[in-house]
């Protein structure tokens, strides 16, 4: 199991975000070379200490490549890719990664909803709980396919989802007026079922990447349960892990 804080920002993931914006403003392409660390750094206000980290994590991420003694230089992928060290919302990582995020309600609607989403929120057998069931695509290519289950104290019909741009946690932090502090996610891989297989655009069998993720309030009140379904095909997972010396 996965688990995520949800926090504001931190320092390093402020200057990869001042990185990407510097690449995607000044129109660099494949292959372009960047400015040295020391004019980067110097343009951004940050030690190169700190350039370096960002440097980095962009490049696990494929954003860019360092080559020793040369420089660093955008690089071009056609894969989507996410961090599983921090939490990021998808419209920012398929944003950063050089698409245009595209989010498609298929429906709302009250539903029982499967085992596990019954036994994190804590809903009865026989109750039926608010059940969105949304498509989320990269320049019009679906990505990823999700069921979000809400718990029974969140009246979702009350919410304004013409203000739904695709962060979740920011849009159910402001609708419900309360801070959620963090996401717990099981992920696996599996056979893409015949009834999601039409959303993606995939063959029903398809292996595809599924994830389970529960979002908590402050006070650990489960807020929702979802059912995620990747395109593995475009998108993965990345993790980094140090490796103790004692």
């Amino acid at each position: 199991m996965v688990r995520m804080a949800i926090h504001s920002g931190t320092r390093l993931q402020q200057v990869k975000t001042d990185l990407l914006n510097y690449i995607s403003q000044n129109h660099y392409q494949r292959n372009d070379q960047l400015p040295s660390e020391a004019a980067m750094a110097k343009m951004l206000g940050v030690s190169r200490n700190t350039l370096r980290e960002a440097y980095i994590s962009l490049e696990n991420e494929g954003v860019i490549i360092r080559r020793h003694g040369i420089g660093t230089f955008v690089a071009q992928s056609s894969v989507i890719r996410d961090s599983l060290n921090e939490f990021s919302p998808f419209a920012q990582i398929i944003q950063d990664s050089g698409y245009a995020p595209v989010f498609k309600t298929i429906a709302i609607r009250r539903e029982i909803p499967p085992p596990a989403a019954r036994d994190v929120l804590q809903s009865s057998a026989s109750e039926s709980l608010s059940c969105l069931e949304r498509l989320v695509l990269a320049d019009q290519r679906p990505v990823i396919y999700v069921n979000d289950y809400f718990a029974p104290f969140v009246s979702i019909g009350q919410m304004n989802w013409e203000q739904f741009n695709g962060k979740m946690v920011q849009f159910l932090a402001t609708a419900l007026n309360t801070p959620l502090h963090q996401i717990q996610s099981s992920i696996r891989a599996s056979a893409l079922p015949a009834e999601i297989a039409c959303h993606l655009d995939m063959e029903p069998g398809a292996p595809i990447l599924s994830v389970q993720s529960t979002i908590y309030a402050v006070d650990n009140r489960p807020v929702m349960y979802s059912e995620l379904y990747f395109n593995s095909d475009i998108v993965e997972f990345n993790i980094v892990r140090n490796i103790r010396t004692n």
